[in-house]
């Protein structure tokens, strides 16, 4: 065991259950199920986590009501008893791996869409869910749900937690988190109720202690029931204040639940300009929650017995640690650090916290299954809910010279893995510094956590024998000289410009970001994710900022919730947002544009920022593809997009070669 972290790595408990270590696999969705079913990507995905060393896993969301209950096309099921085989078979690969295994059971309410369960929504009251970051938008009204509906799901959830039990699970979790059902009931603002059910806080938490009260009259005392539970629900549309969240917690540790996972809700259509998004997440940022839920207990018991789950970007073990040992909480639950490491708790356990491949926060893997109803996708790990999840590496057959001709994400990720399949590999950079865009990315305010991929891939490099070549500019003759097996092109984009007179006057924001002098008045043109960052960065910096876009909408190629407090940043700084406007050209002192009435504005800007993207430089690789035989084109230089799909690129060619 490593000796800096004694108190993660010390076996934990969750009522009878004993864990190898203090550490938690959080529910996280992945929407890769069959119809509900487990299948192989399932079996996979959590099997790598459980070989990793976590001392617990909760499996994601599963469903206890189809299709009401549903929250994407690919969520797992367990309302029937023949989902009971598969959920055996993965009961069985997480126990082989080490770890012990939890079910997460909910029903996702007024959270649910129609276009996923053919209906209307159900809640406890007939009140739309408010605008949820995650979600992106305002649901439909719901119907309220019947006494004897809600009855009914009572027992589904009981029999949920039975199906689990028969199927090798080690417990149970309650979702009473987010915009789901658990959290729709306790909380005063979609809770509405004025019988049995709603009206105080005694009433609204009496479904969750019905369905404890069932579950342990089918599975006996000692399985455990864990609660993941919001303590507080802020914004004008929360409802859970501090004392309703202790006084749950109260209620919960009387009616014998073995463990709460502690966090915090917030519903808002707007974002103040400190409001942070995950890429600037603090370590740990909820274990301060867990605490007051202790201190809470101990006052209204005197002494604690329900043990306290605690995290939020939790991957790094020193504050997990600290959180541990100053009795902060007692178990330390890890998210998305796990989507991007599997063997994170290995690594931290072997001293290898160098080789840990960081969770960047960018949402991708939240905002691709609800807004774009897909399986969840990584912006670090290539191999997360792709395919059937297979984290082998083959070697190759044959041993090749390889080169890789740009080190941004989908080059490093390319030579990386061809690296550990056995060849030799080679990669150039015409800058002097790993990383492409990545190190303009993490500039702008709140994304300092992207700025963690580079020292990620620098070690990478060095550790699988990388030979690494900065500040090198190829030319085809160069490339042809080197007589390589395999080439692969991952040399990115070049600026665009626009051609409108006046356009000599301006810059790219690249170049902003790279620390180029900047007037006071600045007019941004381009309203995409990168032009919106930008006039941020300037913003902060005191300047007078107007962004140009030609679209009805601003960051639209950004996550929804990344997009809303990057929009109320802007909104913060008093940033002129014009929506539906094109430029028309640019004078000494002014930019004028043409705005969809057919008015014209004209613009005070001492600088004028170009943020109207990128032309894909295929130059080299042109000059290459019919002298080469084995040749590639990834990344940005291949069409761009996406982090997680230029790393997926760099990752399949790496095997492929």
């Amino acid at each position: 065991m490593n000796g800096k972290y004694p108190n993660l790595l010390s076996p934990g408990k969750i009522g009878n259950v004993e864990l190898r270590n203090k550490t938690v696999m959080a529910a996280m969705g992945m929407s890769q199920a069959e119809n509900g079913f487990v299948n192989k990507a399932v079996l996979n995905h959590y099997a790598e986590r459980a070989k990793g060393g976590v001392g617990a896993i909760i499996v994601e969301v599963t469903c206890v009501d189809s299709p009401l209950g549903l929250n994407t096309k690919g969520m797992l099921v367990i309302d029937d008893d023949k989902y009971i085989p598969g959920m055996t078979q993965l009961a069985e690969v997480i126990h082989e791996g080490g770890s012990k295994a939890f079910l997460q059971i909910s029903h996702t309410g007024r959270g649910a869409r129609r276009k996923i369960i053919g209906e209307q929504p159900v809640g406890p009251s007939a009140v739309p869910m408010p605008y949820s970051y995650m979600m992106g938008l305002a649901n439909e009204t719901p119907r309220a749900l019947t006494i004897d509906e809600i009855k009914a799901i009572e027992e589904k959830y009981a029999q949920a937690a039975l199906r689990a039990k028969k199927a090798g699970f080690d417990g149970v979790e309650i979702h009473a988190v987010g915009y789901y059902l658990g959290q729709q009931f306790l909380s005063k603002t979609s809770n509405i109720r004025e019988d049995e059910y709603g009206g105080s806080a005694k009433n609204r938490i009496r479904f969750h202690l019905n369905i404890i009260k069932r579950i342990r009259e089918l599975c006996g005392e000692d399985f455990p029931i864990i609660v993941k539970l919001s303590l507080i629900e802020m914004g004008k549309d929360g409802g859970i204040s501090m004392l309703d969240g202790l006084y749950y917690c109260k209620k919960l540790q009387e009616a014998g639940v073995d463990a709460i996972e502690v966090l915090a809700g917030i519903w808002s259509g707007e974002a103040g300009k400190n409001q942070k998004p995950e890429s600037a997440y603090s370590d740990c940022m909820a274990v301060a929650l867990s605490l007051v839920a202790k201190i809470g207990l101990i006052l209204t018991t005197g002494k604690k017995k329900v043990t306290l789950i605690g995290g939020g970007r939790a991957q790094n073990p020193v504050a997990s640690e600290k959180a541990l040992k100053s009795g902060q909480c007692d178990l330390i639950f890890i998210g998305h650090g796990l989507l991007a490491q599997p063997d994170l708790v290995n690594l931290i356990d072997e001293g290898r916290e160098d080789e840990i491949r960081p969770c960047i926060g960018c949402g991708h893997c939240v905002d691709h299954q609800l807004q774009h109803g897909e399986r969840a996708i990584c912006s670090g790990n290539a191999v997360l809910a792709r395919g059937d999840n297979d984290y082998n590496i083959v070697p190759a057959e044959a041993k090749k010279k390889v080169v890789v001709i740009g080190a941004g994400v989908a080059g490093v990720e390319a030579a990386r893995i061809a690296a550990m399949r056995g060849h030799t590999v080679d990669l150039y950079e015409t800058e002097k510094e790993v990383g492409g865009q990545m190190n303009l990315a993490c500039k702008p305010p709140f994304k300092q956590h992207l700025g963690l991929m580079k020292p990620y891939l620098e070690r990478q490099l060095e550790l699988h024998g990388v030979n690494v070549h900065l500040g090198k500019k190829l030319t085809k003759d160069d490339v042809l000289s080197m007589n390589a097996d395999a080439v692969v092109c991952a040399t990115g984009v070049n600026p665009v410009s626009l051609n409108i007179e006046g356009a000599e006057r301006a810059v790219n924001a690249t170049d902003i970001l790279k620390g180029s002098p900047c007037g006071k008045n600045v007019a941004v043109i381009g309203g995409g994710s990168i032009g919106c960052e930008t006039a941020e960065y300037l913003a902060k910096q005191g300047k007078k900022v107007s962004i140009i876009e030609m679209t009805d909408t601003l960051a639209s190629n950004t996550g929804k919730t990344d997009q809303t407090i990057l929009l109320g940043h802007l909104k913060g700084y008093n940033v002129d947002l014009l929506t539906e406007s094109k430029v028309e050209k640019i004078t000494a002192t002014d930019v004028i544009c043409k705005t969809k009435d057919g008015s014209t504005n004209s613009l005070k800007a001492d600088t004028v920022v170009f943020a109207v993207g990128g032309k894909p430089e295929t130059s080299l690789y042109d000059s290459l593809k019919n002298e080469v035989k084995e040749i590639y084109n990834i990344g940005d230089s291949n069409g761009g997009g996406i982090i997680p799909n230029a790393v997926y690129e760099g990752y399949t060619v790496g095997n492929k070669i």
